[in-house]
């Protein structure tokens, strides 16, 4: 089996158990709060820690150690002194990289003497997926052991244990060890695109390793992402009617659990490893699942290691949303008086695709049926631009042919305060290679310049779909 070996771009943080402390340490301690004894705070340790188990059994949090969880006081730096909770770990908190994790368990008082305070531990506060919770110094138990969770160690992954690390993409698959895979899913608000594939005994970092543990495999996924929600202009809206479209959600399905990717670990347009593991022996597939948000919900679903679809997505989810590179096309119009361009700056192809409603609002267009797609394409009026906000009425002159000569039905279109929309969106049969764009001949009333007669001067803009 190849080893994958990650450089220093991974930032992966492993860790040893928590309850390799050194062999020298006394027997056992006396820990006071506030200067006052802490009764029965072994007890205290093992209430921790029976709660804890409820966490790793519903995969809350994942084994980052080749033994039990352990629950551990913080000393606060003066003499036998600790804090007010317990920190349980080492854990990882799925989503989060690959360091360690720990569960802090607060303690309420219950009663006080002048020498003796007694507390309860209450419910762990489990960080939510991705997030992470670390104790600021040395931990120590009751019987003498310490341990300095700021020392990095190599991990033993255990089940529902899933990691999202940066990639900088500068080292090939066959260095890393990885398998190529081509494996697609997009919306129009998230594309991801699965490149790599591994199935490793244990995965090196500049920090440590990691590997699986008994009755668990490693699996080791290249992923490139894209938040279209961030980087399409088309949704960086404020003014939404109702809420604003709700970004869509990545997650990863192994035999037996689910698990969301969480968006702030993957970035807007970037690449990233995730490690994760599975039972062993194997019980079933991996699949990738994305699922579009909101009144217009679609979920889709693919295998990692065949690429298989276990769903039927529209097919123009199937395609490219936009080409890798776009040339610009510049139609002459006349418009009053003077004569400007309609530059055509570039294209999109989805499902849904932002419009505006009236003067103000915005909302999300949606296809009519399966076999449609909605097409945007994006104008801009160049040359000696009149004074005047015209968009909303100059839309409508602005025309999509289709191939066999019909035109495609405007669905909506966005602009500000220009002569001429930004973007038009038709509706157009999902399997469209090619349109021609173009102004068609008007008289619209504008703000300020009254009656203005609109009018093509050269031919349309033809428009290949091959991407």
């Amino acid at each position: 089996m190849r080893c994958a070996v990650l450089g220093l771009t991974v930032l992966l943080a492993a860790t040893g158990c928590a309850t390799s402390a050194p062999a020298s340490q006394p027997a056992s301690i006396q820990v006071t709060i506030d200067g006052k004894k802490l009764a029965d705070a072994t007890d205290l340790q093992a209430n921790a820690e029976a709660q804890l188990a409820y966490t790793l059994e519903y995969g809350y949090v994942a084994r980052a150690g080749a033994a039990a969880v352990s629950c551990w006081f913080a000393k606060t730096g003066v003499e036998s002194e600790v804090d007010e909770r317990l920190w349980c770990g080492p854990v990882q908190v799925p989503g989060t990289g690959a360091g360690t994790d720990w569960v802090p368990v607060p303690l309420k008082e219950v009663t006080k003497t002048e020498d003796e305070v007694r507390y309860e531990v209450q419910s762990p506060q489990v960080p939510e997926k991705g997030n992470r919770s670390n104790p600021g110094g040395i931990l120590v138990r009751t019987d003498g052991k310490e341990f300095d969770p700021s020392k990095q160690q190599d991990m033993t992954a255990g089940r529902d244990f899933l990691a999202v690390l940066p990639d900088d993409g500068k080292r090939g698959n066959v260095d890393l060890g990885l398998g190529n895979a081509d494996v697609k899913l997009r919306d129009d608000l998230l594309g991801v695109a699965v490149t790599g594939w591994a199935n490793p005994d244990i995965w090196y970092t500049s920090e440590g390793t990691v590997r699986a543990e008994s009755g668990s495999r490693l699996r080791v996924l290249r992923m490139k992402v894209e938040k279209l929600n961030e980087t399409d202009s088309g949704f960086h809206r404020t003014n939404w009617q109702g809420f604003a479209p709700q970004p869509s959600e990545l997650a990863l399905e192994v035999p037996g659990k689910r698990q969301t990717l969480p968006a702030d670990r993957l970035p807007a347009t970037g690449s990233v490893f995730v490690v994760f593991t599975v039972p062993d022996p194997q019980e079933g597939t991996e699949s990738l699942v994305l699922s579009t948000l909101g009144a217009k919900s679609l979920e889709q679903r693919v295998e990692v290691q065949t690429g298989k679809r276990s769903d039927t997505p529209p097919p123009v989810l199937q395609r490219a949303a936009a080409p890798g590179q776009f040339s610009e096309h510049t139609q002459k119009i006349r418009f009053g008086d003077r004569e400007l361009g309609m530059k055509v700056t570039g294209v999109r192809l989805g499902r849904q695709r932002p419009i505006k409603l009236g003067e103000s609002q915005y909302d999300v267009a949606t296809i009519s049926a399966p076999d449609k797609a909605l097409l945007e394409v994006r104008v801009e009026a160049v040359g000696n631009l009149p004074d005047t906000a015209g968009g909303l009425l100059t839309k409508d002159l602005i025309t999509v042919t289709l191939p066999d000569g019909s035109t495609a039905p405007q669905v909506g279109a966005r602009y500000d305060g220009g002569p001429l929309p930004f973007a038009v969106v038709v509706e157009v049969p999902a399997d469209t290679r090619s349109v021609s764009v173009g102004m068609v001949e008007g008289s619209p009333e504008l703000p300020r310049l009254g009656r203005t007669t609109i009018a093509p001067v050269d031919s349309r803009v033809t428009l290949a779909l091959e991407f």
